[in-house]
Formats: structure tokens, sequence, C-alpha cells
């Protein structure tokens, strides 16, 4: 037994082992309430034991998987949404009888370890497969729910065939970088003596398109929008919040454990400009809140890009804070549409459903109305702060054409932002129409706790997010490959 064979993060043996014992209730006999509650309780465990490992990192750098403080920060966000998620499928599971979702916690669950993996990882192999893993539960996830069964088989179809060719990409290019280094360690390959520069930097550059299709940048994003909008909400938040985190953490680890080659400073410019300006010009057109919502992420992943480009010791702190920002209002947005969707009503889906909800429903309107100043960047959410100190990196390196670029894109953003509100403002052309709803106990504590989360975090982001934030040796010992 080799050295990197003794070094497991024991979030991946919490998770392994709630999923063997997740099988065997299944196997046993069905409970839709067993297989959750056994999710929830598996999640809440993985939280507590996250930031701990089984056995003891080589000093060679052998180890498949890395333990540090950005895995820590990152991977409580993955675990975190994937809990939120799971909260929101609750009461729509229990009271769907026309078929059996047992297998819908199960592949949830197989989405987070796949996600968790990729966080983790320090070589290709744990990596592709933690992609493969969630990737292939995400496929089962967005066909399941009570919408027409054609709406997400085709979402499904969608995602199966561009991961497929996105994966083929990033397969092929993880091939050349390891004939160019001979290592299958996480970073861009350096050309030896013997073998050509051009290798190298054809192996970066499809390893950086895979990755942008997954991120879903422009002009890799047109999937996203049809994907989400077939999906049911609380998968269109997994693919809008866990993949994202996921695939933009190992991004970050990718570039930031070695020399980053001089032209993806070259390409990242062009996709950052295409994505803020693409994602935020497609969500101007969107009468569907779930399209709107993907388009936003899209143009999200811009912002998040521009402190990505700009390593300086305000660099993983802004990534950090505008996770976290972004993964606290974007779970609330789809809490509050999971809260106001009923059986024989609106879904939540339709921007134009949502009209006189501060006269008919003002807790739910509230929500989402900070939730939306949020993600736009406006007081008291921690949206603004998250927003603030991704500029500050921009002005740190001076990077002018970028911080035009998310000014604009912000003000953009404004527009539809704030158009959500006013039509929850607008006065109903008619009385409301009261429709039954479920109580549901857990979502109003879920959007409490998200609002709650969004509130403190920008009134008093120093204290609350300082003791998550990655400290400025461990963004340097990111850049240079020796943090454990």
């Amino acid at each position: 037994m080799t050295g990197h064979d003794l070094f497991l993060p024991t979030p991946f043996l919490v998770i392994c082992a709630g999923l063997m014992v997740m099988l065997a209730v299944t196997a046993w006999r069905r409970s839709v309430g067993r297989s959750f509650s056994c999710a929830v309780g598996t999640l809440l465990l993985v939280i507590a034991t996250v930031g701990r490992h089984v056995g003891t990192l080589p000093e060679d750098g052998g180890s498949l998987f890395i333990q540090d403080q950005w895995t820590t920060c990152t991977a409580i966000l993955i675990v975190f949404s994937s809990l939120c998620i799971l909260l929101m499928s609750w009461c729509d599971a229990m009271h769907d009888r026309d078929a059996p979702v047992d297998e819908y916690p199960l592949l949830l669950m197989l989405g987070t370890l796949g996600a968790l993996s990729m966080v983790f990882s320090v070589n290709y192999m744990p990596f592709f497969l933690g992609l493969e893993i969630l990737g292939i539960s995400l496929m089962g996830l967005v066909a399941f729910g009570r919408r027409p069964a054609m709406a997400g088989h085709e979402a499904a179809m969608k995602y199966l065939i561009l991961s497929g060719v996105s994966s083929a990409i990033l397969l092929f290019g993880i091939g050349l970088a390891y004939g160019v280094t001979g290592s299958l360690r996480f970073m861009p390959p350096v050309a030896g003596r013997d073998v050509p520069t051009a290798l190298s930097v054809v192996a970066t550059v499809m390893i950086l398109v895979g990755m942008f299709f997954k991120l879903s940048t422009v002009p890799f994003h047109m999937w996203l929008p049809d994907v989400m909008e077939g999906a049911p909400v609380p998968v269109a938040a997994f693919v809008a919040v866990v993949s994202k985190i996921a695939i933009f953490s190992s991004l970050v680890r990718y570039f930031g454990t070695g020399e980053q080659p001089v032209f993806v400073n070259d390409i990242l410019y062009v996709v950052i400009v295409l994505t803020i300006m693409g994602g935020n010009l497609l969500a101007l057109r969107q009468v569907s809140l779930t399209r709107l919502m993907a388009c936003s992420s899209i143009a999200h992943v811009g912002y998040l890009l521009i402190a990505f480009i700009c390593p300086g010791h305000l660099q993983s702190r802004a990534i950090t804070i505008y996770l976290a920002a972004y993964t606290a209002s974007t779970l609330g947005v789809f809490a509050v549409m999971t809260a106001f969707a009923t059986t024989a009503g609106p879904d939540g889906t339709v921007i134009a459903q949502w009209k006189g909800l501060f006269f008919s429903h003002p807790f739910l309107a509230s929500a989402m109305s900070l939730m939306l100043l949020s993600l736009a960047g406006i007081p008291p959410g921690i949206g603004f702060f998250a927003k603030f100190e991704v500029a500050a990196t921009g002005v740190e390196h001076q990077r002018g054409v970028l911080l035009c670029v998310l000014v604009i894109g912000s003000i953009i953003g404004l527009y539809y932002y704030l158009n959500i509100i006013r039509v929850m403002m607008s006065v109903p052309s008619l009385p409301p129409v009261r429709v039954t709803r479920h109580v549901r106990p857990e979502l109003t504590a879920l959007v409490i706790v998200l609002t709650i989360i969004v509130v403190i975090g920008g009134l008093f982001p120093a204290r609350a997010l300082h003791p998550f934030l990655p400290s400025p040796a461990v963004a340097s010992g990111m850049r240079d490959g020796t943090v454990h």
C-alpha cells in the first residue's frame, strides 16, 4: 500500500457510508421519508466532519486528495446547498403518489459525492471521476418531477449530449497533459525539453474549454437555460449552485497549484467580457424565472472570473465571499419559488405569476425581494459586499476594462432583478384567488435561515465571514502548491 492510499478526507467516508445505508434501506423496504431522513442525517454528519481526514498526507505530493482551508470552505458550501435542496424537495416527494421517488435523495447524494471529489482532488483521476458521477446523477435528477414528462426528458437528453461532448474534450486534454508531463497531478502541463510547447498549450486549452462548458461561460452557455427550465425547481437550484461551486473550485485549484500560462489571461479576458454581457443581455428577454436565474448564473460566473484572473492577497477572500453570497442568495430565490408553488396552481416559474404577491403573501415577497437585491449587489444583502470585494481585486490589479464590464453588467442586472420586484408590488387587476397551500414548516424555516444569512452577511460581513475565509498563507500556498 502506497502513501497516497492512506490519505482520505473524512467526508468521503461519511457520505459513502450514508449511501450504502440508503441503498440497503431502499432494498429492504421503500420509504420516501426514511430515504430523505437518511440523506439529511448523512449531510449533517458530513458538515460535522469537514476538515478532518484519515491517514497522513505524503510529503512528496503523491496524494490523490488534499485537505486545506480552501477545500473546507467550498465543501461546506456544497454540503449546505445539498441539504437546503433536500429540504426544498421533501414536501413534494412525500405527496407524490404517482411514482416512487426513493432514488431522488440517492441521486442527489451521489451528485454531492461527485462534487466533493472534485473539490478535494489534486489528481486528474478523482477529479474526472467526480465530474462524471456528478454529471450522471444530474441526468437522472433533471428527469424527475411532476412536470410534463417530455420537458424533463428533453432537458436530460440535452444535458447528456452536451455534458458528454464537454467531458470528451476535457478527457482528451487530460490525455495530452499526461503525455506532456508523464504525471496525473492536477496542474497546467509544462512541456519538457523533448516535448513541443504547442502540445502543452493545446492540452491546457482543451481542459479549459471542458471546464468552461461545465461552468456554462459564453460561448458554451446555451444548454443551461434549457436544462434548468426542464428540471424541477430544486434540481435547477442544484445545477445552478452545487455544480458551479464544484467546477469553479476545481478551476481555482488547477491554475493555483502551478505557474499559470500567459495565454490563459488573454483567453479569460475575452471569456469574462462575453460571459458578463451575454448572461445579462439574455436575462433581459426571459419571461420564465427559472431561465432568468440560469442567465443570471452565467453572469455571476463572469464576476467570479474577474477575481480569479486577479491573483493577490485579496483574491481568495473575494472568491470565497462571492461564492457564499451567490450560494445563499440563489438558494433563497429557489426556496421561495418552491414555497410559492402549489399542487393545483402556479408553479412559480413564470414571472407573471408573481403579480401582486406583496398583497397576498408579503413574507414570501419580502424574502424574494431581499434575495434579488443581494444578487443585484444592493445593500443590505451580502451580495453588495461580495461584489465590492470582486471590484477591489480589479482595482488592485488595475483591470480597467473588466471593471467597466462589471459596472455595465451590474446596471443591466438591476433592471431585470428590480422588474421582478415591480411585478410583485403591482396591484392585481382581479382580487387575489386564494389557492390552498399545504403547510410547509421545513420550507418556511429554510427561507428564514437563508434570509438571516443574507442580512447578517451584508450588515456584519467581517464577523460573519471572517472565520470561514482562507488566510493569506493559504492563498499563497494555493499558488505555489504547498498547502496541505
